[in-house]
């Protein structure tokens, strides 16, 4: 008996780690936003620090897959929400 509780449980958590992050429709829209810009061209970030120990720079640029195969932005956003609602992964009433 003791044996099926243990097996249960880990069969339980196992199936608890598989299911879909859940998120808002307002969540949902900045998602899929993020993703068209990634997709309409490079993002990138420029940093500058002066502390107690000098200047410091950095620079980070990301080219995102959709942005490589030339993938329209729009049609990834469109995609995304559409992914997501089939999904079930977005919660609460749509605005």
């Amino acid at each position: 008996m003791f044996r099926f509780g243990i097996i249960a449980g880990a069969l339980g958590l196992g199936l608890m780690a598989c299911t879909l992050p859940q998120m808002t429709y307002v969540e949902a829209l900045a998602f899929c936003q993020d993703k068209a810009d990634a997709a309409a061209g490079p993002q990138g970030v420029v940093g500058l620090g002066v502390g107690t120990g000098g200047t410091n720079a950095s620079l980070s640029i990301s080219l995102s897959d959709s942005y490589l195969r030339g993938d329209d932005p729009q049609v990834v956003y469109e995609t995304c929400m559409n992914e997501l609602s089939q999904n079930g992964q977005i919660s609460g009433v749509s605005e």
